[in-house]
């Protein structure tokens, strides 16, 4: 475990120590054995910190071999590596993976709909049983816009996806009453700032998108500090929806700005996770946001769904595996 994975167990250990005293300061009125089990929790917090301090933390009692590292950040106390749970464990641990499973694929559209004035593709791919990117498209009361979101959280596995579905929430109740993107996004992390871990993070893209036919499309967005999306004119020239602001989740007082994007007819946008452009090969290559630009650029008119096949298979050739090392979510838009 490198230095900086120890850093930061050792603060969200702290962050629960810290919680844990102050609701035991609060005088709460609980019987005795609820007591001891939150006693026995400060006292493995406490053996959990002093092992990063001897650096053993992350070895398994029984076996001593490396605890897995998704299950350190789901259980930040675990001693045992999943080979050494017993059967009984075992059952638990994959009802409950399977539980999050389905969890996270409701919170992703059940249908992709169609967007008048626009065709649209999207490709979304779990690295684990439960991922932690995330993709929407919220339309307004009225029907004539639509926000199309995408988001990738800090890590993989059952704690990003338990971050997603709480950004997910917060998102979709706060969408309802503000139009703006960068006020939207700005909002939302001031939320996260106050209700999630100081140790996670989230990256987020917002476009606002008028719906409707038409020759072109004036919309907002507001990207913290997510991958830049990728435009593709019809004269081939690129343009990128950069970032406005940092990522989500370092501090409330942030703000995000918006800026202006232009869709005319038959130009094509593209908006990714990481797991698209930091797949990496067998050299420890990037395929690198240059490597998707030449690829929609060559691709321009191709029919959607095809193009974000062959993005996919594109990806998986390139890193030479069958299974992907991170989450990985596509979505392409071209204005018609």
């Amino acid at each position: 475990m490198t230095m900086e994975e120890l850093e930061r167990f050792r603060s969200i250990l702290q962050e629960r120590q810290a919680n844990v005293n102050e609701w035991l300061s609060a005088g709460p009125q609980v019987g005795v054995a609820e007591l001891n089990k939150v006693r026995d929790l400060l006292a493995d917090i406490q053996r959990s910190l002093h092992q990063i301090e001897d650096q053993t933390y992350g070895h398994c009692e029984a076996c001593g071999d490396p605890v897995e590292m998704h299950l350190l950040e789901v259980q930040p106390i675990a001693h045992v590596c999943l080979a050494c749970f017993t059967d009984e464990e075992k059952q638990m641990l994959e009802e409950e993976i399977s539980i999050a499973s389905r969890i996270h694929r409701a919170l992703l559209p059940q249908k992709i709909e169609a967007i008048d004035g626009f065709e649209l593709a999207v490709k979304a791919l779990a690295a684990r049983a439960v991922g932690g990117d995330y993709y929407d498209f919220l339309r307004n009361d009225s029907g004539t816009r639509v926000k199309i979101v995408i988001a990738d959280s800090m890590g993989k596995g059952i704690p990003a996806g338990l971050m997603m579905s709480n950004l997910q929430g917060a998102l979709r109740v706060l969408a309802q009453d503000i139009e703006s993107p960068g006020r939207l996004v700005s909002r939302l992390n001031h939320w996260l700032c106050r209700n999630l871990p100081v140790t996670k993070f989230v990256s987020l893209a917002c476009l606002d998108l008028p719906i409707g036919s038409g020759p072109v499309s004036h919309g907002l967005a507001a990207n913290a500090g997510h991958c830049p999306g990728i435009i593709v004119r019809q004269d081939d020239s690129v343009d990128r929806v950069a970032p406005t602001g940092t990522v989500l989740g370092v501090h409330e007082d942030f703000g995000y700005h918006e800026r202006e994007i232009q869709l005319s007819r038959g130009d094509l946008l593209a908006l990714y996770t990481d797991g698209v452009t930091e797949a990496t090969n067998a050299f420890d290559e990037m395929f690198e946001a240059e490597r998707l630009t030449e690829l929609l650029r060559n691709n321009r008119t191709m029919p959607l769904a095809e193009l974000s096949d062959s993005i996919l298979s594109e990806v998986q050739r390139f890193s030479g595996r069958a299974t992907l090392e991170d989450d990985l979510t596509l979505i392409l838009l071209r204005k018609t």
